[in-house]
């Protein structure tokens, strides 16, 4: 880091600072609020999707390296996030990708201060996890190197994290069996986004072997919620099949947890627009019970 001290040129109260932009009707002739929703209109207010994606069709020097990418949910900002969760999106689809408008920002310095803050704080932000691969703290570290300047501005978040478990390999990502490390490791990362006033998270999971009590499932699904103190809204979604496992009701209700903000839970009963497969979640617990409880035999992988 240079050490140093930039310089700033002082101007005479008769020469205007080129911050002023007095000569654009934008800044010399419109009152903030109409600016503000001018740069709303074109940049803001939307649910954005974020993934962190190789790119379809460029391919860097060291071959397809992997890099954020956004694009425009084509569902309203104002439906559900359970039907948000609850169905595939194709927006990252070449032919129906539509992406934020941002030129205006950089055509100069203050269109630059004003319209940054509109971007991060009206926005959406959606996340979507999937597979065993990458853990969701993995994905907001990632995403906080990425935008370091900017990351505090955030105020709603999405974060849809699908857990798929296949193997006895599977279950480290399971909050309540050997994934508590990355859990924790998540809820760390949120806690570190000091705007940060609307959560919504769901964890799709199949049922496997329960080990611990409703009560203990609770404390650990729900408690980390407190760390997060400017937290003023927050949903959480968890498969139908856990209610009776937390010793809740299977309908929408708030969270048993102490607090000033709205925290609730919903139950899903489909994802990515498929039943989830009872049969199929039984054979998976099952599979895992027994490869719990077999001892490993020596040459086993």
């Amino acid at each position: 880091m240079s050490d140093q001290i930039p310089v700033t040129e002082v101007r005479t109260g008769t020469s205007p600072s080129p911050h002023d932009q007095l000569q654009s009707s934008l800044f010399g002739k419109l009152p903030a609020e109409l600016r503000a929703a001018i740069y709303t209109e074109i940049f803001g207010g939307q649910r954005i999707h974020l993934k962190f994606t190789t790119h379809p069709i460029r391919a860097d020097r060291v071959g397809l390296r992997k890099r954020w990418r956004h694009a425009i949910c084509e569902q309203s900002p104002t439906v559900s996030f359970r039907e948000v969760t609850s169905r595939q999106h194709h927006c990252f689809l070449a032919s129906r990708r539509r992406v934020l408008d941002i030129n205006l920002l950089f055509t100069c310095q203050r269109a630059l201060e004003e319209g940054i803050p509109i971007l991060y704080q009206s926005n959406i932000f959606h996340i979507v996890n999937a597979g065993t691969e990458r853990l969701p703290s993995d994905d907001l570290r990632s995403l906080q190197v990425k935008i370091p300047k900017n990351w505090g501005l955030i105020r709603s978040l999405e974060f849809k994290w699908e857990v798929n478990i296949f193997d006895r390999n599977h279950p480290s990502f399971v909050p309540h069996h050997w994934g508590r490390d990355g859990y924790e490791a998540f809820w760390d990362g949120l806690a570190d986004m000091p705007s940060l006033s609307q959560l919504r998270i769901s964890i799709i999971m199949p049922q496997i072997l329960m080990l611990t009590s409703p009560s203990e499932l609770q404390k650990l699904y729900f408690e980390p919620i407190k760390r997060l103190k400017h937290l003023r809204r927050c949903e959480v979604i968890l498969p139908i099949s856990y209610s009776s496992h937390f010793g809740m009701s299977p309908e929408d209700q708030r969270l048993p947890i102490g607090g000033d903000g709205d925290y609730r839970i919903s139950w899903a009963t489909v994802d990515d627009g498929r039943p989830l497969a009872a049969e199929a979640t039984t054979s998976a617990s099952r599979q895992l019970s027994r490869a719990l409880a077999t001892p490993s035999q020596p040459g086993d992988p």
